[in-house]
Order: structure tokens, then C-alpha cells, then sequence
């Protein structure tokens, strides 16, 4: 009763609920996410003591960031006089809904997308995308997690494996709490799958090249993620002073151990012991390498709302920086064009800071293609917890961005045709053809940038490198025997792509073909040796018509005659 004294009863603690390996499941009781403004050094040393999760990265003096932390600790913050506004009250009830959403059985005629995806449930669909559409999908595996599991990918594309067409690489999920990012990867291969056929932009992107979609890069974290900690960040190997996970994104050899990386094991950016030092980044790194015709890479993260381009590790900016920028800014117009949902874009040092050792400074510098990272949504409203029903709105916008870099890239150069062969070409005589060139993203390549391909009857593909002249590329396609078809066309490589001329397909060259072969005694040209040549050869007879006289003689006579009557059909 109120005012006797009696202390009121405190409410029992909540239940322990355990993971499947006996762990218990991590809580967030009495946690909040604020927003807060770091006026100077002091500021920030009290936030760093109050919270180890930042939750913008990069937090810094005289900027905004976002904070994890208990409740409790508010009193500190208004004590220091710090401006601050709590954007997520209940963190515990956020998780705790979610899990209860996710626990909940769906009917099979659910949605895939209508709700966040496990691990397994990733995998069953990547075999299911393959099973439907086998002549354009294939599983690839980029090594395995420390853990042991198989860290998948798919393989788009309607030429063999090996063949020469310009690729693009994306990753997502190499921060395991990031759960917004393997479905936006997931509908990315989605529509390549269901809408090749019936989208004529993205047919055209499958025609002309190939697709890697790795959505889940940190297999055991993401894991670890759905069944014991929610935020958990980083993978999972056990470190020397015991504590866990080495983050992924701060791994990777360009600019490894610099700026917004940490030393510290415990940290959420600890960078691991040496580039490449964790079987995650190690298995992409040894996939992606041998393939020398990756044109772009996009690497998806939660949140911010922010597509970023190199360098990330440096201030310095990549000779490609104009080009960087006319594309990025194609595909943030793309990306708002959907739902009007404004991202930041810019060089990700100067948008979202120092973070040494990430993925797409490495895929920029090492396979000579270009490399961005998308903040998928939100600005905070709930951060990693996204709700179901953004799921959709957000990867929609992200597959237009990423359409339009594709596109982008594969017309990185324009080939117009000034001079060559149309349906028929001449017999015993070199062909020219002459075409202009211009790069559309970055430049022509040194050496021999313009190529002049054939093939004759089907045969084996030949190569002439063409030559610059008066501003145009020239060369010629040689002499050819009668009765042949040649398929021909021009290429015009760019640092970052090949551009094909008269199609981005290669299925798809231009056919010319050679005069008919002379039949020997068809004098009248009907394509047979009948009564009308004999009439012909008669006509004739006496003469020293060269196309009548079939036995050489000189003169058109009766061994004529006897030839004719031989060939006689």
C-alpha cells in the first residue's frame, strides 16, 4: 500500500532464454539509441565512456552521431550540457518484437521478401534461383567462413564461364547485424532472375555480362546475429586475448591499419592481425582475383543513406574521380527517382570518414574496376532494426542505383561506325573498317584499346588491333573465299570495361556475307548444269569465251561439249 513503507516489489528479472549452442541470448534491457552533438575532446571521451557501440561511424568533434547506450547514463550527457535527442527508446522491445514477428510460422504462400531471411533460408533460395533458371545461374563459392561455412554466391550471366564479357561484383553482410543489406542483395538477384526476358534493361545487362551476388559475406556472424546477439558486428574468430570477431570491413589490403580502424580486439573495428588475415576476406580476395574483367563492385551496408565512392582510407583522390562522380550522380538521381528517398553522395572520405582497410578501396585499386559502398536506409529511426515493411521500398531503390551503374559502365565507351561491310563484302579482297571511338568512363586503355573480331563460317575468332588515323580506329577484315559469312565486330576497351560495337552482346555481330562460289558449266547462272547451259555453250561455240570454254582449249568446242555433258546434273 502506497506510503506504508513497504518497499514496492521490483519485477523479476526476465526469463534467460538460451541460443541452440547454450549461449544465453543477449538482451538490451534498459538501452536506448540517441543522437548526439560532440562539441570538443571532453564531450567525446564522456560518450566513449558511457558507450562502446557507436552507431554512426566515425564519430567525430562538431558532428552528429548516433550512440548506444544504457538509460541511465542520459543523466551524465544533460548533466555536461550536451544537446541530444533519444531516436530509439526501448531498444529491448525493438529486438524483442522482432524476434517474437520472426518466431511467429508463415504460410508457404508468404512472400520471400515479406519479412528478414536466416542464413539457411538465403541458401535454400539462391538453389531455388538456380533450379528455375539454370541456362543463366550457377551457385559460385568464394572459400569459407572460420567457422566452416560456405560463404555462396550466384553467378548471373548467359555466357559460359570463362568467356571474356565484362563482370560486376556485389557483396553485402560483412557486418552481421546489417540485415537490411542480404535482402537488397538477394532481390538484386532476384529480378536479374525472374525479369530476364521480359525487362529490356536488365536482359541487355545479362546479354552482355556477368553477375556475382555474394549476400552473405560474414556467414557466421550473420548466424550468430539471428540466434544470440542481434548487434553483433564482426565475425567470429576467437581472439588471442579472448574476446571475439574481427571485422571484416576494416581487413582488406589497401590501406590496411589506417585511420578509422582499430588495434583493439574487443573493438567492433578491430582490423584483425594483418590484411587478409581472416578466411572471409581471404576466400573473395582469391575469387575475385583471377577474374580480370570486373567493371564495377558495390558493397552494401546499414545505415545512413549514403552511396560513397574511393578512397576511404586516404584524402586523396582516385585519377578516376570524374568519372566517379558523373556516374554516382546517375545512380543517386536513379536511386531517389524511386520513392524520393534522398541519399548522400560523394567521395566516402569526405562524406562518411576514415575507414582504412574496406573492401571497395581494394576491388578499386586491385582489379581495375570501379568500387562503391551503398548506407542503405535509414537515418536512424531504427538504425539496424529495420522494419519488415521498409525491406521492398529500400532494395527497389538500391536495384535502380545499381542498374544504372551497370549500364553505365557497359556503354564506357561509344563505337560509331563510319566504314564497313554491310550484307555482302567483296571476294579475293580485304575489307576495310573504320570507326570513332569515344570513352565515356575513364579512358582507353594503353596498347591496343580498338579491336577488329571475325570469325568466318563459324570458326575461330580472329583479332586485328586497329590503328588511329585522323581520329579514326582502322583496320581491315582480310581477304575471304567465296561463298563465306563473316561475323564481325569492333571492341573499345576502357580501364573499366569493354564496350561492343553493334551490340554489348557478343551473341550478336554483324553478318556480311561473300559472293556465291560459280558453279563450273552453270553458263546461264540458275545454280545448276542443265539443258539451258548447253544452249548457252552452243551460242558461243567458236569463240574464245573464257567462261565457255570449260576445257581450257582456247576456243569453244566440241571438248567443251563433253565437259558440259560430265557436269551435267
Amino acid at each position: 500500500m502506497l506510503g506504508s513503507g513497504v518497499p514496492p516489489l521490483e519485477a523479476p528479472p526476465p526469463e534467460i532464454e538460451l541460443a541452440p549452442d547454450g549461449e544465453p541470448v543477449e538482451r538490451f534491457d534498459g538501452q536506448v539509441v540517441v543522437r548526439l552533438l560532440v562539441r570538443n575532446g571532453a564531450d567525446m571521451m564522456l560518450v566513449g565512456q558511457l558507450s562502446n557501440d557507436p552507431w554512426t561511424h566515425g564519430p567525430a568533434v562538431g558532428a552528429w552521431s548516433d550512440w548506444r547506450m544504457d538509460r541511465s547514463d542520459l543523466d551524465a550527457l544533460r548533466a555536461a550540457g550536451m544537446a541530444f535527442e533519444v531516436i530509439i527508446p526501448d531498444l529491448q522491445s525493438l529486438v524483442q518484437a522482432e524476434r517474437e514477428r520472426l518466431a511467429r510460422p508463415q504460410p508457404k504462400t508468404t512472400a520471400w521478401f515479406s519479412d528478414f531471411k536466416n542464413l539457411a533460408a538465403i541458401n535454400t533460395r539462391l538453389d531455388e534461383l538456380v533450379a528455375l533458371r539454370p541456362d543463366i545461374c550457377s551457385i559460385v563459392q568464394a572459400g569459407s567462413s572460420i567457422q566452416g561455412r560456405p560463404i555462396r554466391g550466384l553467378r548471373i550471366s548467359r555466357h559460359a564461364a570463362g568467356t571474356q564479357v565484362p563482370a560486376f561484383l556485389f557483396t553485402a553482410t560483412l557486418h552481421a547485424r546489417e540485415w537490411a543489406v542480404p535482402m537488397t542483395a538477394m532481390w538484386f538477384a532476384d529480378r536479374l532472375v525472374e525479369d530476364d526476358g521480359t525487362d529490356a534493361r536488365l536482359t541487355a545487362i545479362v546479354d552482355a555480362s556477368e553477375i556475382f551476388i555474394f549476400p552473405v559475406m560474414n556467414p557466421d556472424g550473420y548466424e550468430y546475429s539471428w540466434t544470440t546477439n542481434r548487434l553483433w558486428r564482426k565475425n567470429r574468430r576467437l581472439n588471442s586475448g579472448g574476446s571475439y570477431g574481427v571485422d571484416l570491413n576494416r581487413n582488406w589490403a589497401t590501406g590496411w591499419g589506417g585511420s578509422g580502424s582499430s588495434g583493439t580486439q574487443s573493438s567492433d573495428t578491430y582490423r584483425g592481425t594483418a590484411a587478409f588475415s581472416e578466411p572471409e576476406t581471404a576466400g573473395l580476395r582469391d575469387f575475385v582475383t583471377p577474374r580480370t574483367s570486373i567493371a564495377g563492385h558495390i558493397d552494401l551496408h546499414s545505415y545512413s543513406q549514403i552511396l560513397m565512392w574511393p578512397y576511404s582510407y586516404t584524402s586523396a583522390l582516385p585519377p578516376e574521380s570524374a568519372t566517379y562522380t558523373r556516374v554516382s550522380t546517375a545512380m543517386g538521381n536513379a536511386l531517389k527517382a524511386i520513392n524520393n528517398r534522398a541519399y548522400t553522395v560523394g567521395n566516402s572520405w569526405q562524406v562518411y570518414g576514415a575507414t582504412a582497410g574496406c573492401i571497395e578501396d581494394w576491388t578499386s585499386t586491385t582489379t581495375g574496376g570501379m568500387g562503391w559502398c551503398t548506407e542503405v536506409r535509414d537515418t536512424g529511426s531504427y538504425g539496424f532494426v529495420m522494419p519488415a515493411s521498409e525491406i521492398l521500398p529500400n532494395a527497389r531503390e538500391n536495384m535502380a542505383s545499381a542498374t544504372t551503374m551497370m549500364e553505365e559502365l557497359l556503354k564506357a565507351s561509344t563505337v560509331t561506325l563510319v566504314s564497313g561491310p554491310g550484307a555482302s563484302m567483296a571476294t579475293g579482297a580485304a575489307t576495310p573498317v573504320k570507326v570513332t571511338v569515344t570513352a565515356n568512363c575513364g579512358s582507353l586503355i594503353a596498347g591496343n584499346p580498338v579491336r577488329l573480331k571475325w570469325k568466318v563460317n563459324g570458326g575461330a575468332v580472329q583479332t586485328a588491333n586497329m590503328t588511329l588515323a585522323s581520329g579514326q580506329w582502322g583496320s581491315s577484315i582480310p581477304a575471304t573465299a567465296c561463298g563465306s559469312t563473316v561475323n564481325w565486330w569492333v571492341e573499345a576497351e576502357t580501364n573499366f570495361s569493354v564496350t561492343r560495337w553493334p551490340s554489348n552482346d557478343p551473341r550478336l555481330p554483324r553478318t556480311t556475307a561473300t559472293a556465291a562460289c560459280a558453279v563450273p558449266g552453270d553458263l546461264d547462272e540458275n545454280g545448276l548444269v542443265d539443258a539451258g547451259d548447253i544452249g548457252v555453250l552452243l551460242l558461243r561455240f567458236g569463240t574464245a569465251d573464257a567462261t565457255a570454254d570449260l576445257d581450257g582449249s582456247g576456243t569453244v568446242d566440241a571438248g567443251d561439249i563433253g565437259v558440259l555433258l560430265l557436269l551435267f546434273s
